[in-house]
C-alpha cells in the first residue's frame, strides 16, 4: 500500500504543475507589468505590513484583517513586483481548483473524467477573470479556499460529527468573514448543518451552529461599537439599500449565470447574452435547460428513494449545498453593481450541488451521468468563445493601458528628471486606473496629467513629455516635432487687470478663509502678482469690442488635496462655446507653482468670458492662481 501511493507521488506532484501553467497560458496575466486601479490602493498600504493594510481597508468600512495579513505577508516576500504577486494569486487559484477537484472525485465519488472536466469549467471560465486584478485575485482566491474547505470538512461532518471537526467548521467560518463580508451567508447553512446533527452529537452541533452565530456576531459588534463603521457597505464605500427589485432583478441575471446564460454588461461579463451570436445564445440556452432538468430529476430521484437513512443524510447534505449557493446568491445581489467574482462562490457550489444530485440519484443513474456529462461538453466552448472576449473585461482594460503607458516611459531617457507627463486623448476612467497620482508616486515616475485630443495648446515651464493616446488598442504614442510644440506669443506682457472688477464686486463673508473674506483676491506668490480664484466661483468677464485673442496663465498654488478644475466659456449670441476644459492637479512642490500658458482665438461677437473654478471630486477649496487673464 505504501509502496503504490510512493508510484503515485511524482503524479501528484505533477498534476499541479500543469494546472498551474494552463491556468498562466488561459487567463495570461503576466502579458501586465504594473498595478492599476484598485490595486494601487491596496499594495501601497500592504507594503506597510499587516497594520497599513488594515488600517486602509477600516478606512474604507471594512475589517478584513485575515486579508490584511495575507497582503502583508505576500508584500514582504515579492517586494510588491508585479509578476510575483501574479504568481502568487494564480497559484492559489491552482490550489483551489485541486480543493475543489477532491471534492468532486473523493468525497462524492463521481468518476474521474467527469471530475476533471467539472474541475476545468470550475477553474477556466468568466467568473475567473477577477485575477487580472491582484487586489481581488489575493481576496476572492483566499475566501473561496476557505470556502472549499467548509464543504470538505462537512461532508464527514454529516456521517461522524466530532468536536474537532465542529471547531474547525468555526474557525473556518470567522476567518472566512473577515477575509470578504458576503460570505457572512454562510452562517445559515453551518446553523443549518448543526440542526441536521444534532441528534448524532449535541455538543459538536452546538458548536457548529452557536459558533457560526458568534462569529457573525463578533464581526458585527467590532464594527459596531469598536470601529463605528457601517455593518454593510458597498464597494466605493456606496452604502447598502435594500431595492427589492433591483435585488430581484440581480438575483434573476445570477441565477441565469449559474445555470449558463451570460448575463450583465459587457465590462463585467465580457459578452452579454443578447449581443453574442446565434451559435452562443443556442448553447448557452441548451446549457441552462439541461441544468435545471439534471438538478430537477436528480433531487426528485434522491427523494423518492426507498432506502430511508441514505436519503435522509443526501437531502441533508443537499439542503447545505442549497442553502450555501441561495445565500451566496443573495449576497452577491445586494449591491448596485452585481460583479462575477462575487458569483462565482455560487457557481462552485451549484457545479458542487449538482455533481451530488447526479451522483446520488437512485434511478436512471447513468442517464444522469450522461447528462452531465453533455452538459460539461457544452460549457466548453461558451468559455472557449468568451476567453477570446477577456479584453472586454474593466480590470483587463486598466491594467492593459497601466502597462503599455509604463512600458513607453521607461523606453524614453531620463524620464526620473522630467516633472510631467501630459497625456492627450480620452483614457477611460483615468482617475480610477492610475489612483489619482498613486501610479506615479509609487512607480516614480512624472506626474501624469489628461488633456482630451483636441485640447488648446499649453505651454509650462516644466521639463515633460507629451504622450498621445489611442483607443483602439490602449497605446500610448510619444508627441513630437511641430504637434509638441507650443504656440506663444513671446512679445505678450502678461496682465490680469481683467479679473479686479469681478474681485472688488465680492462681498466679504466669513465663510471665505482668505485674507479679503471673498473667493477672488489679489496676492504674490513667489514674488509674482496674480489673482487667486477659490473653488468654487464663477465670474464674468466683459471683454474690449476690439478683442480677438484671450491670453491665460494659471497655476495651482497648494500641493494638497486632488486638484482643481477650470473652466472658461466664451458668451456668444448663439450660445456659450467652450474654450478650455482643463484639470488642475496639485503642485508636487509647495514652493514652486507650475504656470500653464494659453492663447485663444475668442469666437466673433464674444460678449463675455466667463471663468468657473470648481472640484468635480472633492469640495476641499482648492486655490487656483491666476498669472494673467487678458485680451488683444
Amino acid at each position: 500500500m505504501v509502496a503504490a501511493k510512493l508510484r503515485l507521488l511524482p503524479l501528484w506532484l505533477v498534476i499541479p504543475m500543469i494546472l498551474y501553467l494552463a491556468i498562466c497560458a488561459w487567463y495570461d496575466v503576466f502579458q501586465f507589468t504594473v498595478f492599476a486601479g484598485d490595486d494601487l490602493r491596496s499594495f501601497p498600504a500592504a507594503q506597510r505590513g499587516f497594520t497599513g493594510y488594515n488600517e486602509m481597508t477600516i478606512s474604507f468600512y471594512k475589517f478584513r484583517p485575515v486579508t490584511a495579513l495575507l497582503f502583508g505577508t505576500v508584500a514582504h516576500v515579492t517586494k510588491c513586483d508585479f509578476r510575483a504577486v501574479a504568481l502568487v494569486s494564480l497559484m492559489l487559484h491552482a490550489a483551489n481548483g485541486l480543493l475543489f477537484f477532491y471534492i468532486l472525485y473523493r468525497q462524492i465519488r463521481l468518476p474521474l473524467l467527469i471530475s476533471i472536466a467539472m474541475t476545468a469549467i470550475a477553474i477556466f471560465n468568466r467568473f475567473c477573470t477577477y485575477l487580472f486584478m491582484q487586489d481581488s485575485a489575493l481576496t476572492v482566491g483566499l475566501a473561496i479556499a476557505l470556502f472549499l474547505l467548509i464543504l470538505i470538512i462537512a461532508w464527514p461532518f454529516f456521517e461522524r460529527p466530532t468536536v474537532g471537526r465542529a471547531l474547525c467548521l468555526v474557525i473556518l467560518y470567522a476567518a472566512i468573514i473577515h477575509t470578504y463580508e458576503p460570505y457572512l451567508a454562510l452562517g445559515l447553512p453551518l446553523v443549518l448543518l448543526g440542526v441536521c446533527t444534532f441528534r448524532s452529537n449535541r455538543v459538536a452541533a452546538s458548536i457548529v451552529a452557536i459558533g457560526a452565530i458568534a462569529a457573525a456576531l463578533l464581526n458585527f459588534s467590532i464594527k459596531k461599537f469598536f470601529l463605528s463603521t457601517p455593518f454593510l457597505i458597498g464597494t466605493e464605500t456606496v452604502p447598502i439599500a435594500f431595492d427589492m427589485r433591483q435585488i430581484l432583478l440581480f438575483v434573476w441575471r445570477g441565477t441565469l449565470n449559474l445555470v449558463g446564460i451570460n448575463s450583465g454588461p459587457a465590462y463585467l461579463s465580457l459578452e452579454d447574452f443578447p449581443n453574442s451570436p446565434l451559435w452562443m445564445r443556442v448553447v448557452s440556452v441548451a446549457t441552462a435547460v439541461l441544468s435545471i432538468a439534471l438538478v430537477l430529476g436528480a433531487v426528485a430521484s434522491i427523494v423518492t428513494s426507498e432506502r430511508r437513512q441514505k436519503t435522509r443524510l443526501a437531502i441533508f447534505r443537499l439542503a447545505l449545498y442549497a442553502s450555501a449557493v441561495a445565500g451566496l446568491l443573495l449576497s452577491a445581489s445586494i449591491t448596485f453593481r452585481q460583479q462575477y467574482s462575487w458569483l462565482y462562490p455560487a457557481y462552485l457550489g451549484f457545479l458542487v450541488f449538482l455533481g451530488f444530485s447526479v451522483q446520488k440519484s437512485e434511478t436512471r443513474h447513468r442517464g444522469f451521468q450522461l447528462g452531465l456529462t453533455c452538459l460539461v461538453l457544452l460549457s466548453i466552448p461558451r468559455e472557449l468563445y468568451l476567453s477570446r472576449r477577456h479584453s472586454q473585461f474593466f480590470a483587463f482594460q486598466a491594467e492593459e493601458i497601466a502597462s503599455n503607458l509604463a512600458s513607453t516611459l521607461h523606453h524614453i531617457d531620463g524620464i526620473g528628471a522630467r516633472d510631467a507627463v501630459l497625456i492627450r486623448g480620452d483614457v477611460p476612467a483615468e482617475s480610477w486606473v492610475f489612483m489619482d497620482g498613486t501610479f506615479s508616486r509609487f512607480y516614480h515616475l512624472p506626474a501624469l496629467e489628461f488633456v482630451s485630443r483636441d485640447s488648446p495648446a499649453e505651454q509650462t515651464d516644466e521639463s515633460r513629455v507629451v504622450l498621445n493616446y489611442t483607443g483602439a488598442d490602449r497605446s500610448f504614442k510619444i508627441v513630437q516635432g511641430k504637434e509638441a510644440a507650443v504656440v506663444a506669443a513671446p512679445t505678450h506682457r502678461m496682465s490680469f487687470t481683467a479679473l479686479e472688477a469681478s474681485a472688488a464686486a465680492f462681498v466679504p463673508s466669513n465663510q471665505w478663509s482668505t485674507p479679503t473674506r471673498t473667493p477672488e483676491f489679489r496676492i504674490s506668490k513667489n514674488g509674482v502678482d496674480c489673482m487667486i480664484e477659490v473653488a468654487p466661483v464663477e465670474v464674468g468677464i466683459q471683454i474690449p469690442p476690439t478683442a480677438t485673442v484671450l491670453h491665460v496663465c494659471f497655476s495651482h498654488v497648494y500641493g494638497m488635496g486632488d486638484g482643481a478644475d477650470i473652466e472658461i466659456t466664451a458668451s456668444t449670441p448663439s450660445g456659450p462655446e467652450l474654450l478650455l476644459s482643463r484639470r488642475v492637479p496639485p503642485l508636487t512642490n509647495n514652493d514652486f507653482p507650475v504656470w500653464r500658458k494659453y492663447e485663444f482665438a475668442l469666437p466673433s461677437q464674444t460678449l463675455q468670458v466667463k471663468l468657473h473654478v470648481f472640484s468635480k471630486t472633492d469640495p476641499v477649496a482648492d486655490w487656483i492662481a491666476i498669472r494673467d487673464f487678458s485680451f488683444d
